[in-house]
């Protein structure tokens, strides 16, 4: 299995039963929403999630953390965070919480 599918899998995994779950094509990967609205996405081997612009510049200040880019602009409350940062359940839950804290 790849990376990819690895993380796509854990990421169903700790959605399941938080609402109605849906995948859809986001940015070049794989959005995965609850109720409707996107909680996190998949884009090559990186989790792409909302941390809110509060939380942004202090957010991006962390291992394994860079802004998401659109035409080579960052979005402001929105992180990458890179896979090898995520290869632990306990880490992508949290980043996954976070962003269903937000919604």
């Amino acid at each position: 299995m790849s990376p990819h599918d690895d993380l796509i899998g854990r990421i169903q995994a700790h959605l399941r039963g938080r609402g109605e779950l849906t995948e859809g094509r986001v940015l070049d990967g794989d959005g995965y929403f609850v109720d409707g609205l996107l909680v996190v996405a998949v884009i090559d081997d990186d989790l792409c999630v909302n941390v809110g612009r509060d939380d942004w510049e202090e957010t991006l200040a962390g291992d394994g953390v860079h802004p998401l880019l659109f035409a080579d602009v960052p979005v402001p409350g929105w992180v990458m965070v890179d896979g090898a940062s995520i290869a632990g359940d306990e880490s992508l839950a949290g980043w996954i919480e976070s962003a269903l804290a937000r919604r």
